[in-house]
């Protein structure tokens, strides 16, 4: 059953350890650098507070609360036994950075399909926060310029940052409300002809070829090649002048002669605006 914090009740049971005083917590972490099992359990326990309030600034990122708990944990197990009360701080200031540390790079190992390396993640992470205090001074989105000179990066890879930040998704995924389709279904495939586009191109030549024929045959030559029904240069005029032994003026004045004609003819059909 769920209790009112929004946790599961074993976890909701590890905060019932009464916390530390600054005396009780040096004598704990000298034991557990001596070796002391229980030492390092207690002060494991009663530090868990700690662990399920940094937990809970990582929340909606993809991972579950209570796998951000446990992986917050094997940070605080960490540092139980790296920390030394000699130094002169308290434990949960130096226990706070391995709780992150554990639950940053969990949340990069488990949230996104492709896994970026950590010190990436650490970056992408300094950039929200960035961007997340730009929007509060501004009240408004930053441009790339004002985020790329806040967090010290070049424009080029702030960019790429935010591209790797992105979301996998997948093609099979299914969209709209019946959940009948997928997303690869609503992408065009650009290696295939749209077949509307064909069928209409086919019948515009077609209509095209048809009225063409009721031009002289020097006409029909010079149109053709113009329409590059016959050939595929990127001078038509000049490969039909050479054909035809006519000067290209005089292959114009025909093209010119052969396109009045031709309009008049598809007046009266549907392909006027190919010969525009």
């Amino acid at each position: 059953m769920e209790q009112e914090s929004g946790l599961p009740s074993y976890f909701s049971r590890l905060t019932q350890a009464p916390l530390l005083t600054p005396e009780e917590e040096v004598t704990l972490t000298k034991a557990v650098r001596s070796g002391d099992r229980e030492a390092r359990q207690r002060l494991i326990e009663c530090n868990m507070r700690l662990v399920i309030n940094v937990a809970k600034s990582y929340r909606n990122r993809s991972v579950p609360l209570e796998d951000l708990i446990q992986e917050g944990a094997i940070g605080l197990m960490q540092a139980a036994e790296r920390f030394d009360p000699d130094k002169g701080y308290r434990f949960s200031t130096y226990a706070t950075h391995w709780i992150r540390q554990a639950i940053g790079r969990a949340i990069d190992n488990k949230s996104k399909a492709i896994r970026v390396p950590a010190h990436v993640s650490q970056c992408i992470r300094r950039v929200e926060r960035e961007r997340a205090r730009l929007v509060s001074e501004l009240g408004s989105e930053p441009t790339a310029e004002q985020l790329a000179q806040a967090t010290g990066l070049s424009t080029k890879k702030l960019a790429a940052l935010m591209q790797t930040s992105q979301e996998v998704l997948s093609l099979d995924m299914a969209v709209g409300d019946s959940g009948n389709t997928t997303l690869g279904g609503l992408i065009r495939d650009e290696s295939h002809e749209d077949p509307e586009e064909a069928m209409l191109t086919a019948e515009v030549m077609d209509e095209l070829r048809r009225i063409m024929n009721q031009l002289n045959d020097r006409e029909q030559k010079v149109m053709r090649s113009r329409f590059h029904l016959d050939t595929t240069s990127d001078d038509p005029e000049r490969d039909i002048a050479k054909e035809m032994s006519l000067s290209r003026e005089r292959v114009r004045q025909i093209e010119l002669q052969a396109i009045k004609k031709l309009r008049a003819l598809a007046a009266r059909r549907r392909i006027r605006d190919i010969l525009g």
